[in-house]
């Protein structure tokens, strides 16, 4: 996402020292990634997990969403540390090899001191998601799945524009919803003639209409790091809510009816059938590989997001996975099968502190609106840029007026995705099937499918030297099969040790990837059929 090129293959390592300085200067802090890997999860989801919890009860609810979190936190960290690997050491010197022959030979890329191939140092560009998942498949096993790059990279991609608007759409449709309720309420006694009794009972199909004059000015923002400010305020207010929210569900909540026997009766465990809309909230509430990528290209030290000493994905999906648990199993206990797409509309009307709520919720979800639409919209312009390069949009003139263009371009392009989510949340206004729908499709095959089948190319040969780093070169001849035959004699009982162990670890980790394959496929399937099945049957009752 991250690349500046024309021509996004290839790789581009000639950027003057004012260049490369600007750059650092845009880069984060890991406590600004923290924000970021937060805030890219804690929204519409979050605010669903009671619901998703009513989808399949307190038991497996709970542990669903520790299974769920530990197997996302196990992909996102494995595609971190598998793209910075990619641009170091050998594979980076084959990247670049591959890109001077590209360029017939001419030296269009790393002009510096030759590459180390057994350095950490991350020599090339950053890579966004799709770059990594090709990359994976070309140079990964020797290149035994390169034919596959191509597919899987489009995959990919598609996967992650339908996935990250949807999640766009999601959050106009939970603004749209909650200011719907807020304006009955302060509308409901109005004298007949006034703009406010007009305003009363108004279809909720309008109301993502008034969203889009707050949205927009948030969604034409374009750099991250000037959406920090905005992920802080997002969080503040989202953290605030919550707290004020647990206050609801802790107390009598104004002497609402409290779960009849029945209701309880059903708390602890619901039939199989509805788990898969309990995987694809969940998924959607905890899952953010798409910002992943692109945090840690724009960290000043990228190591430390998935390593040593700032494991800043790791803590970010310890605080994810907590506040998502406990919001969804005292959720849950609270309100029963009451429970709404948002829970913030299940808290009392005629209450100041629960408006407040709202309000506030609302306008942290506001905040972030632009830090999600990043993601789509960097994927998109990549298109729009290959077009570009054969002439979709002819230009003539100087290289300002060309940038200048260009710049046009994508920010008419920006401001057509955002009233497009407008338009797709009016069309279907409900957001708990909406994101149950998302985190089924989209987060279940970027979070779990893809990330298993990447782990899977990647240690598909034996040979791949990241099996063996806990042993020593001789040992590693002895394994695949390259000693002499005095040293196969001498060290025969270490090589049998070495294999077992080699053995078992492939035997765990292909255990592990067929049961994220199961898992993302059941709730791919199980969860687009019942919630296509629940849009469709209310789409003629929205009002």
């Amino acid at each position: 996402m991250c690349n500046t090129n024309n021509n996004p293959e290839v790789i581009n390592m000639n950027k003057t020292v004012a260049e490369k300085k600007d750059e650092a200067n845009d880069k984060i802090s890991n406590a600004s990634a923290l924000m970021h890997m937060i805030k890219s999860t804690i929204g519409g989801g979050f605010l669903a997990m009671p619901e998703a919890f009513h989808n399949a009860g307190l038991l497996v609810g709970t542990v669903g969403t520790m299974v769920l979190g530990m197997a996302v936190l196990n992909m996102m960290s494995f595609i971190v540390r598998i793209s910075q690997k990619l641009r170091s050491g050998k594979y980076a010197a084959a990247i670049l090899a591959e890109q001077n022959k590209n360029n017939d030979g001419i030296e269009g890329g790393h002009t510096g001191q030759p590459i180390d191939i057994n350095s950490s140092e991350l020599v090339l560009e950053p890579m966004d998601y799709p770059d990594t998942v090709e990359a994976v498949f070309k140079y990964g096993s020797g290149g035994r799945f390169a034919s596959w790059a191509p597919l899987a990279k489009k995959l990919t991609t598609v996967s992650l524009i339908v996935t990250y608007y949807g999640v766009n759409i999601i959050y106009v449709c939970i603004v749209a919803s909650t200011t719907k309720q807020l304006v009955d309420l302060h509308t409901k006694d109005s004298e007949m003639g006034t703009w406010s009794y007009a305003m009363h009972g108004l279809s909720v199909r309008w109301y993502p209409l008034f969203v889009a004059s707050l949205i927009i000015p948030m969604g034409m923002v374009q750099l991250i790091r000037y959406l920090v400010p905005f992920s802080i305020i997002a969080n503040g207010l989202i953290s605030a809510g919550t707290v004020i929210l647990f206050y609801f569900i802790f107390t009598n909540d104004n002497g609402r009816n409290p779960l009849s026997q029945e209701e309880r009766a059903k708390l602890v465990v619901w039939p199989m059938t509805r788990w898969t809309l309990f995987a694809g909230s969940a998924l959607c509430s905890m899952e953010g590989v798409g910002m992943l990528m692109h945090i840690e290209n724009s960290m000043k030290k990228p190591r430390e997001l998935a390593g040593p000493p700032g494991y800043t994905l790791h803590w970010s999906m310890l605080i994810i996975v907590i506040l998502n648990g406990a919001l969804g199993f005292f959720g849950y206990i609270r309100y029963g099968e009451r429970c709404l797409g948002s829970i913030p509309l299940n808290l009392p009307s005629e209450n100041s502190l629960s408006e407040g709520v709202k309000i506030v919720v609302t306008l942290g979800i506001l905040m972030t609106y632009g830090l999600q639409l990043t993601v789509t919209a960097d994927l998109v312009w990549q298109w729009l840029k290959r077009k570009n390069d054969t002439n979709v949009f002819p230009r003539a003139g100087s290289a300002t007026q060309e940038v200048s263009e260009m710049n046009y371009q994508y920010k008419l392009m920006r401001f057509s995705l955002i009233i497009g989510t407008v338009i797709v949340a009016t069309v279907v206004p409900d957001v708990g099937p909406m994101i149950s729908l998302v985190g089924s499709v989209g987060f279940s095959v970027l979070g779990l499918l893809v990330p298993a089948a990447l782990e899977t190319v990647w240690y598909w040969e034996l040979t791949n030297e990241e099996d063996f780093e806990e042993m020593d070169d001789v040992e590693l001849e002895d394994v695949i099969g390259l000693a002499s035959a005095a040293a196969l004699t001498s060290r025969n009982e270490n090589s049998k040790i070495a294999k077992r162990k080699i053995a078992t670890r492939r035997a765990l980790r292909h255990f592990k990837n067929s049961s994220y394959v199961i898992l993302a496929l059941s709730a791919l399937a199980g969860g687009t059929f019942y919630n296509l099945r629940e849009m469709f049957s209310m789409a003629p009752n929205y009002t």
